[in-house]
């Protein structure tokens, strides 16, 4: 489910009147390497982008760089553990 932060960045996003390939070759024209899959990941709140695309994005978009420390990412379960 997307929290807050990622719905703002969906929000911003088409307030720009910007795809996700739009925003994800403008991240790229920034030196940050991204393609639209994962901009959607982002936009619904299940990836967690790195520091460097969360810097870009804020900046692209005009948001919080700390908004991004809200997502959080979804338990991974461990296979294999002991019983």
């Amino acid at each position: 489910m997307p929290s807050e932060v990622t719905s703002r960045v969906k929000q911003q996003r088409l307030r720009r009147g910007m795809t996700q390939q739009d925003l994800a070759d403008k991240c790229a024209q920034a030196g940050v390497s991204v393609d639209e899959s994962q901009i959607s990941r982002i936009e619904r709140g299940i990836f967690m982008p790195r520091p460097r695309l969360r810097a870009v994005l804020a900046e692209l978009l005009e948001l919080d760089i700390d908004d991004f420390e809200q997502i959080r990412q979804p338990d991974i379960e461990m296979s294999g553990s002991a019983a």
